[in-house]
């Protein structure tokens, strides 16, 4: 039931009359304070104590159940077990004409919904107000007491005797955009007519699979309809909820309707509120997110906790809630699409790569998340759909496919074929994780192999435009597989290389940022063209031949740098067995300008072919020698 003696106003609702209201004896009926699906509330005077109540009773007698009726029966029994300053009192229990009615304590300061109005509060008086409500479930609890619809329509704010008297509550100064309860409001909590006794063996009215409650404040199993499931753990699931407005100003979750909000209750994690409001000390979040766990043993065991820990962040202590790290969470994002996140593979400028099983038979797959805020989801949805009909025609078993692409948790990702024997990246490293440079002839060989992948996908129309030795992948036998096209996604999203991201990058980030083309550092809106793939054929050789990537640095800044302004070391000078034609043929490649380079994949594999020839000449006479 959502009508409540919450509202501060004493005007009758439209098109209801004093002479249509009841007569309940030993009641002066003064004005209507609200209606709800079942009940009406009254503001009434107890004319033997002269005490002014709020009187609850059911709307429509024609039309009550006996499920209406037995739940004001509840309400009623389940605050007559309970006494606690921050609970609504109830008076008086009643039956009129067969009906039961409540005389309840009369609270005047408005509903904590409609003080918030879909403002947040400053952190340390939303922390206040969870903690004072959760003594509160606490108290409950004791008694045996579940609530099942705790949320901020069903909280009160009391008026003291002291404090401004029919005046607006105050706002806070600091900001518009938060509102502040003053010390002279207390929160108390009403509404019990889905409370559910946890010492009966009776669900009451609630049958199994029956869905009650608010769903942007349900928790997941209440949501999944397991009444026999239900327990104290809903009411601190709530509280969170609750903690989770009074931060961000909305509820953890929300849908076009009713369904959608329930859907998103069972299988979506709530995004953490600092995201939504940067000042929430992470405590705080930690705390409130541990009340929204899925699994109930996850989260406090007692509303007693929640408020202990809430207590040690208003005291300024270590609480007890752990921060979910990020690796968790995307596991449980995963999860939820059948996906068993099992490590970290690789880590990129705008990316980080694990390796996972999908579905009932654990097919592994690569999952490739790119980093928050990296593009719109619009934009990627437009960039994939781009790429789709293309895709369609790369049937070179040589090309890694894409498995699925979608959104989680506010950035774009890639489900891949996985390869177990790595890529061109790490292939020649030792357990010292140092990469030993392959033989000229196997470095000449590798990169013919991925030349004419590319071929074929410049007689196709398409540029891959990323390719570097981690998109290198290798297939059982040592075949290479190429993956990470720029059309579904690599570095390239958007516009290119930002002020911020040269800045922002960590030494330890740096991977991916030497391996740009020239054209496209210069020109952020660049699309890669065929010299662009050759450009990246030159940083595989060369890496091959070298062990190491031609550009480098501490940082992006100066990897970029690197890769505008200055040539490469001489291959030749880092491995003595590079001999001048392979040299010149790699330096030819990584040329700044793109003009200079070979114009067409066909020139460079012809010019790989006959080193590869005299190569094998010189080995062959090197053997016969011997």
């Amino acid at each position: 039931m959502t009508d409540h003696p919450a509202s501060e106003s004493g005007h009758t609702s439209a098109g209801i009359s004093a002479g249509d209201w009841p007569t309940v004896p030993g009641y002066e009926i003064l004005d209507e304070l609200g209606r709800g699906g079942m009940g009406v509330v009254y503001r009434a005077m107890q004319v033997s104590l002269k005490r002014v109540v709020a009187l609850k009773l059911i709307r429509d007698a024609a039309l009550a159940s006996a499920q209406d009726r037995g739940r004001l029966r509840i309400e009623a029994e389940a605050v007559a077990r309970m006494s606690h300053p921050n609970i609504v009192q109830i008076y008086d229990v009643g039956e009129i004409r067969g009906l039961p009615y409540l005389a309840m304590e009369l609270v005047e300061g408005g509903s904590l919904e409609e003080h918030l109005a879909g403002r947040p509060l400053p952190p340390t008086e939303a922390a206040k107000i969870t903690r004072t409500l959760a003594l509160a479930v606490e108290h409950a609890h004791s008694r045996h007491i579940v609530h099942r619809d705790l949320k901020p329509a069903n909280i009160l704010l009391q008026r003291s005797e002291v404090g401004s008297q029919g005046s607006e509550p105050k706002r806070s100064e600091a900001s518009a955009d938060l509102c502040s309860l003053t010390s002279d409001l207390c929160p108390k909590i009403t509404d019990f007519g889905l409370a559910k006794r946890l010492n009966s063996e009776s669900t009451g009215w609630t049958q199994e699979g029956a869905v009650l409650g608010t769903a942007n404040y349900m928790a997941p199993e209440q949501a999944a309809g397991k009444v026999r499931d239900i327990g104290p753990a809903v009411d601190i699931y709530a509280l969170g909820a609750i903690l989770y407005q009074l931060l961000t100003g909305l509820p953890p979750f929300q849908g076009d309707s009713w369904n959608e909000t329930l859907q998103r209750v069972l299988f979506d994690e709530p995004m953490p509120p600092a995201r939504l409001r940067d000042d929430i000390p992470r405590d705080l979040e930690s705390i409130c997110l541990k009340c929204l766990e899925k699994q109930p043993d996850r989260r406090y065991a007692r509303a007693a906790d929640l408020a202990d820990d809430l207590e040690r962040f208003l005291e300024v202590k270590a609480v007890s809630a752990v921060p979910i790290t990020q690796f968790e969470r995307l596991k449980r994002l995963a999860a939820r699409e059948g996906y068993e996140v099992l490590s970290q593979i690789g880590r990129g400028p705008r990316s980080t790569v694990y390796h996972a099983l999908f579905g009932p038979l654990h097919q592994p797959v690569a999952l490739k998340v790119f980093f928050r805020g990296i593009c719109t989801r619009e934009a990627w949805e437009a960039r994939i759909q781009r790429c789709a009909d293309l895709w369609i025609t790369l049937t070179h078993p040589q090309i890694v496919t894409i498995q699925k692409a979608g959104w989680w948790d506010g950035a774009p990702y890639l489900a891949v074929e996985y390869m177990p024997q790595g890529s061109l990246a790490n292939m020649g490293r030792e357990r010292s994780s140092e990469t030993k440079p392959l033989t000229v002839s196997n470095a000449l060989r590798l990169v013919e192999q991925v030349a004419e992948i590319v071929s074929y996908l410049h007689r196709q129309g398409a540029v891959h435009g990323n390719l570097k030795p981690s998109n290198v992948l290798m297939a059982a036998g040592g075949i290479p597989r190429i993956s990470d096209f720029f059309l579904t996604g690599g570095l390239f999203l958007g516009p290119f290389f930002t002020e911020d991201d040269t800045t922002r990058a960590q030494p330890d980030n740096v991977s991916g940022y030497e391996y740009v083309a020239p054209e496209l550092i210069r020109d952020a809106g660049a699309e890669p063209r065929p010299f662009t793939d050759i450009y990246g054929l030159g940083l595989i050789l060369y890496e091959l031949l070298t062990g190491r990537p031609p550009f480098a640095g501490l940082n992006a800044r100066e990897a970029l740098d690197n890769v505008r302004l200055h040539d490469p070391v001489p291959p030749s000078q880092l491995n003595p067995q590079v001999t001048p034609r392979v040299e010149a043929l790699c330096l030819r490649s990584l040329r700044k300008n793109p003009w200079h380079r070979y114009q067409r994949v066909y020139n460079f594999i012809n010019r790989l072919q006959f080193l590869q020839e005299n190569q094998e000449d010189k080995n062959s006479r090197g053997q016969a020698h011997g």
